[in-house]
């Protein structure tokens, strides 16, 4: 007795043919697009040309029209010797020629681009510039010694830092339409190979039987194999792919994530949940005054007295202001033997960069000898003069009215 096991198509286990799959449809797809985009720069040749010619068309049907006349003829003087005459002849026999004097204009000195700084009232948050608008200062020496410098700089830094760069060497922009018609094609392959399986199948479990029944069974699997692939989410193979291929979008939950939204199918009729259709509109509902004008409380901002406030938006936007104390504390005791709180000078430059290492040490002192004033009362008493001498010595308010 032996055991048949059918085996899945090594395709859809094999990674290297997905991302095969995935370079050659994404270069076909930018063939594509670039085909598109070139036909559509021709199509909208042939559209404006034909616009001009028409216009052209108009406009020369109005020339003949327009009855011409001739400019007055202006005499020359013979005081301006050194002024240039320009003269029009006119191909038309009745049209006298035409002598007009040139007058030369001065060149004007254009005003030499200049950005400055402006203090301003309060923060805004702005997106990272993209051209590099000036160019930054770095010494004579540095031009002296290198005078490629700022060229090398303007080349590395324009359109190529947080810009919409073509990615050569393993990095590539891709928009949602591409990525789209990516998942999509490759879905493709994907079902062609499900469904010779399942013709395989079809074909080792209905051998034994008579012709007809394989036909109709046959033909009804295809077709329930086709509904289920177009309501089945894409295979978690191509995600893989994609992400092994462009590690720079995220790993392959993230390309989930991203299908997954780009997918939903949304009715742009439909409004948000806090939101009230127009009072004015063919839409409108009677609800109460609070909910009509929720969106007048919600965007009104009461500290700057204005709506929809960019620094404090309704909904809470990601801090983007960095700590200004230290994360990391220097402790003042040597943790071992082998601490380089022991090194000459060590000490002192763990006290110097905690400021509130002493304050905390009084509080500890504090707190110890309070817990000792229960056993032994002159000894607190002494100890807490002695603390309020050097609290009013060193100015510490906290200490001294608690004492």
């Amino acid at each position: 007795y032996r055991k048949m096991e059918i085996t899945t198509p090594p395709t859809s286990k094999c990674i290297i043919y997905w991302k095969r799959k995935v370079k050659s449809e994404y270069m076909r797809l930018r063939q594509l697009k670039r085909f598109q985009a070139n036909m559509g720069a021709k199509a909208l040749f042939v559209a404006n040309f034909a616009k001009v010619h028409e216009k052209t068309q108009i406009l020369n049907e109005d020339w003949k029209k327009l009855r011409v006349q001739p400019v007055q003829l202006m005499k020359p003087v013979s005081g301006h010797p050194f002024l240039k005459q320009c003269t029009v002849e006119s191909i038309f026999p009745g049209f006298p020629s035409q002598t007009l004097y040139m007058r030369t204009l001065n060149t004007v000195a254009l005003v030499p681009i200049m950005y400055s700084w402006s203090p301003l009232q309060q923060n805004f948050m702005v997106e990272d510039e993209t051209v590099l608008c000036n160019i930054p200062y770095m010494g004579d020496e540095v031009k002296e010694e290198d005078e490629t410098f700022i060229e090398e700089l303007i080349n590395n830094y324009d359109g190529k830092v947080h810009g919409e760069e073509e990615m050569i060497s393993g990095s590539v922009l891709i928009s949602d339409a591409v990525f789209l018609e990516l998942v999509n094609a490759l879905n493709q392959y994907s079902d062609e190979e499900e469904e010779g399986h399942n013709d395989s199948e079809v074909k080792q479990e209905d051998g034994k039987e008579e012709l007809p029944v394989t036909r109709k069974r046959k033909r009804i699997a295809v077709e329930g194999n086709k509904k289920c692939s177009k309501k089945r989410f894409p295979n978690d193979m191509i995600f893989t792919a994609i992400s092994s291929m462009f590690p720079e979008y995220g790993f392959p939950d993230d390309m989930k994530e991203r299908y997954r939204e780009l997918t939903e199918v949304s009715d742009p009729n439909v409004l948000p949940p806090q939101c009230t259709p127009n009072i004015d509109g063919p839409c409108a509902k009677s609800v109460q005054r609070e909910q009509s004008l929720h969106s007048f409380h919600t965007l009104f901002c009461r500290r700057c007295f204005k709506y929809d406030c960019f620094l404090h938006p309704f909904h809470a936007t990601p801090n983007v202001y960095k700590r200004k104390n230290r994360e990391t504390k220097i402790e003042p005791d040597p943790c071992g033997a082998d601490c380089f709180l022991w090194l000459e000078g060590a000490k002192e430059f763990a006290a110097l960069h905690n400021p509130r290492s002493k304050c905390s040490g009084r509080r500890r002192r504090r707190h110890h000898v309070v817990g000792a004033s229960c056993s032994n009362t002159p000894a607190s008493a002494v100890a807490e003069t002695r603390e309020g001498d050097s609290d009013r010595d060193t100015g510490n308010e906290w200490a001294s009215s608690s004492s």
